[in-house]
């Protein structure tokens, strides 16, 4: 370990060991006798502040101060393990008091008496008088782990030879180079610094988001069509963000909320998440779109003063503040590190949504998740309300869907590593999500497209065709792009995609052909047309059951 590593522990160390120290008068002046101010001295520095930053590898890493955290033992951990200080180097009293902050009792072996002086009034701590060389083991050596705080590496060494073998060993003492069978206690300088640099440049971007909504009267956060948990998510997000400038935004959507989970969530969250209505986006002194983009409304595009998305960047996005980031499995992931950066308070609900948000998005963390996303959801997990999580995540098929689905399952047409189902007209193009994520678990299956027509007096007939990949041997959202983009709203993520397209009167039945001629360009006309009637002939077939014959009356 080098000199600069040490100080910047030491100096790291010195903010939470004032958390831990007595509260007795006389034990601060004695401290205070005990420590003049002195510039050199790695224990007069003051970092305040700096432990506010969350730290790489710390558990529940977030908005609250490093030291308030230790001081408030996790409601769900068993108390700490005691650990042993061997040493006398400048950083022992706080590594100490680094350790009595958490409530962990500390047994110090050291030979300088101004270190058992200066740790007499810490509670917890038992201190021993070893001789200078620490040539022998102490009779009352406790069990790992060690920390080693000397300031010469054979002292190290000598210390090592008589302790008991175990990977437990760690040191933090002068010197440079870290000695042979030790290991580091604290992150690197390099990650604390990159750690401090990504807050702070998030905080920029929290900066110009509130500058969004500042001294606007009406601020409006808008999700496109049909919400999913994620847009729902950072929808609530954005609003508790812009509710800390006194504001009270409305939050809506444009569609129908199909998803049975969907709804369930909305009503439990209790808070007004409605349709926009035909005035309220022209009244709205400040718009804020999220997991979409303005290009997605293919009919007169909202305006909007902050776009925030996860979704691959259109040409046509602009807006005041853009965040569209890549390496985002969600959106929610997004707002989550604008909350906790900022030290925004995130109350059982709103963490539930966050959290909700990210694992539907990113298949409980397995599709297209990156660091920030797990680290997201490290911070938010313990705020959240996973029994109803779990009912969320077991309430996802309406009985009415059921026929729909086998219906699908049934007359599917296999090629190669692909599966393609047509259903023609659909209650709800939820069905064809379900029928797609239950498709793509097929053994030998990279992708599928299942396609439906959805019917609405507002919208009109739209043929919507879903996409699920395995996000490895086929990019779904490109193929979903390059099909459908130039016929409506088309795009997604390489392993799952949508595509809508307005029919303006095409017959149910001639959305085969339009489905097969853009999605399989390359393929031989005649391999096409054989194609498109295998599907018509699905469309011919006899349509689901009725759900009520499968109930049961007494």
């Amino acid at each position: 370990m080098s000199m600069g590593t040490s100080r910047g522990i030491d100096a790291a160390l010195t903010t939470v060991t004032k958390n831990a120290e007595p509260s007795s008068t006389g034990a601060r002046k004695a401290k205070a006798a005990a420590e003049p101010p002195s510039p050199t001295s790695s224990r007069a520095v003051n970092l305040s502040g700096f432990a506010r930053f969350p730290w790489p590898g710390c558990p529940g890493s977030g908005g609250t101060s490093i030291a308030a955290r230790m001081s408030t033992p996790h409601p769900r951990r068993t108390a700490p393990p005691p650990v042993t200080v061997i040493g006398h180097s400048g950083p022992v009293v706080a590594t100490v008091g680094f350790f009595v902050g958490a409530g962990t009792a500390v047994r110090v072996y050291t030979a300088d008496g101004e270190v058992e002086r200066l740790l007499a009034p810490y509670p917890g701590v038992e201190v021993a008088r070893v001789d200078a060389d620490y040539a022998e083991r102490p009779a009352d050596l406790p069990p790992p782990p060690y920390l080693v705080a000397v300031d010469r590496v054979d002292e190290a060494q000598r210390i090592r030879a008589w302790l008991p073998p175990c990977r437990s060993l760690f040191w933090f003492g002068g010197g440079r180079g870290l000695p042979e069978g030790y290991l580091t206690l604290m992150p690197a300088q390099a990650r604390v610094r990159d750690e401090v640099a990504r807050r702070l440049e998030n905080l920029k971007r929290v900066d110009a988001l509130l500058d969004c909504a500042r001294g606007k009267a009406q601020p409006l956060v808008l999700m496109y069509g049909d919400p999913d948990p994620d847009a729902v998510g950072a929808a609530l997000g954005v609003a508790a963000l812009w509710r800390t400038l006194g504001v009270e935004p409305i939050l809506r959507h444009t569609g129908e909320v199909n998803r049975y989970q969907n709804r369930l969530l909305l009503k439990w969250l209790r808070t007004p998440i409605e349709r926009l209505g035909d005035d309220e986006l022209a009244q709205a002194d400040a718009v804020a779109i999220v997991d979409a983009q303005p290009g997605f409304w293919r009919e007169q595009p909202p305006r909007a003063d902050a776009v925030i998305d996860h979704h691959p960047l259109r040409e046509d996005t602009t807006a005041t503040f853009v965040d569209l980031r890549p390496g985002y499995g969600s959106t929610s992931t997004k707002v989550a590190e604008f909350l906790l950066d900022a030290e925004v308070p995130i109350d059982r609900r709103l963490a539930t949504a966050l959290i909700y948000g990210i694992i539907t998005d990113t298949n409980d963390l397995r599709r297209g998740a990156g660091a920030a996303d797990i680290r997201a959801y490290e911070r938010l997990h313990d705020r959240a309300d996973h029994n109803f999580i779990s009912r969320l995540e077991k309430s996802q098929v309406p009985m009415v869907m059921l026929d729909f689905i086998s219906w699908g399952i049934d007359h599917r047409v296999t090629w190669r590593d692909l599966v393609l189902v047509h259903f023609g007209a659909v209650p709800s193009p939820d069905v064809l999500v379900q029928t797609a994520d239950l498709l793509l678990l097929t053994c030998g299956i990279s992708w599928v497209v299942c396609a439906g027509v959805a019917r609405s007096r507002e919208r009109g007939d739209r043929l919507v065709v879903v996409f699920r990949g395995d996000g490895h041997q086929v990019d779904v959202g490109k193929r979903a792009t390059l099909a459908f983009a130039k016929l409506g709203s088309a795009g997604g993520h390489r392993s799952m995609a949508r595509a809508e397209i307005p029919l303006d009167g095409t017959p149910v039945d001639a959305t085969c052909a339009l489905l097969v001629e853009n999605l399989f360009r390359r393929l031989a006309p005649v391999k096409q047309n054989r194609l498109i009637r295998r599907l018509k002939s699905h469309l011919a077939s006899p349509r689901p059951s009725n759900p009520d014959e499968f109930e049961f009356g007494v």
